[in-house]
């Protein structure tokens, strides 16, 4: 039986919180910008913070991605990918939801509590999406952050807006030590515009071999939830 950790432990996604891309859709061949500059590894290791990086991103990008970062992923306690969120499927036997509502982050959870010793109600997490943090609150995170991402238009330059690191890893620390707190916190980072000129001379191609046995998987996956979601009456789904 693992004893309850005496840190919280953080959560972070990957697109749209530490990275945007240049392509439509997330297109792991585009160029990718770091959201928060090259020292990114940095800010998160010398925060002391416990983190693990949950993503949907395939394992090897999810990796290449925090090594365009800088981010040692011996430093971090964790890196999930979509990978981890299937064998979560099935090992907890949700594979029959999981093809109705798609591969939810939220269904790391039991294996943090299983191999970390983290409660749902122990973990925060930053996302930028909306229905993650949602679905992640309704199932017991302590805290959820949303993280704002988008571009604009001024004076004819490309801004693009995102949140401060700091003030989100702040966020959390005050949120960690708060220990009289037992119920589910929502914030919404306050927004910061980083010009995209300064981001495109980071940016990076990552290119990988899209069609391995697990990229096929998956994709084959989607196929059956676009399926089941357009095909099967919603009385009869459970």
């Amino acid at each position: 039986m693992l004893l309850r950790p005496n840190k919280k432990l953080l959560l972070v996604d990957l697109d749209g919180v530490l990275v945007t891309s240049s392509g439509t859709n997330g297109r792991i061949d585009a160029a990718l910008s770091p959201l928060h500059g090259m020292d990114t590894g940095n800010c998160l290791i010398d925060s002391g913070a416990q983190i693990a990086i949950l993503t949907h991103r395939h394992k090897s990008e999810a990796e290449q991605i925090l090594k365009l970062l800088k981010i040692d992923v011996t430093k971090i306690v964790r890196c999930y990918a979509a990978q981890e969120l299937w064998d979560c499927a099935i090992k907890y036997k949700l594979t029959t939801q999981t093809l109705l509502k798609g591969l939810r982050k939220s269904l790391i959870l039991p294996l943090i509590k299983d191999e970390l010793g983290y409660g749902p109600e122990d973990i925060a997490v930053i996302d930028d999406r909306m229905e993650i943090l949602s679905d992640m609150s309704q199932k017991g995170v302590g805290l959820t952050l949303l993280a704002p991402l988008r571009r604009t238009n001024a004076n004819g330059h490309l801004h693009l807006i995102t949140f401060d690191l700091l003030e989100a890893l702040q966020v959390f620390e005050k949120w960690s030590k708060d220990f009289s707190s037992k119920t589910t916190q929502h914030i919404n980072l306050q927004e910061r515009v980083v010009q995209n000129q300064t981001l495109l001379s980071n940016s990076a191609v990552i290119a990988l071999n899209r069609w391995d046995y697990f990229s096929l998987t998956r994709k084959i996956g989607r196929t059956l939830h676009r399926y089941i979601s357009h095909c099967i009456p919603t009385t009869f789904r459970f």
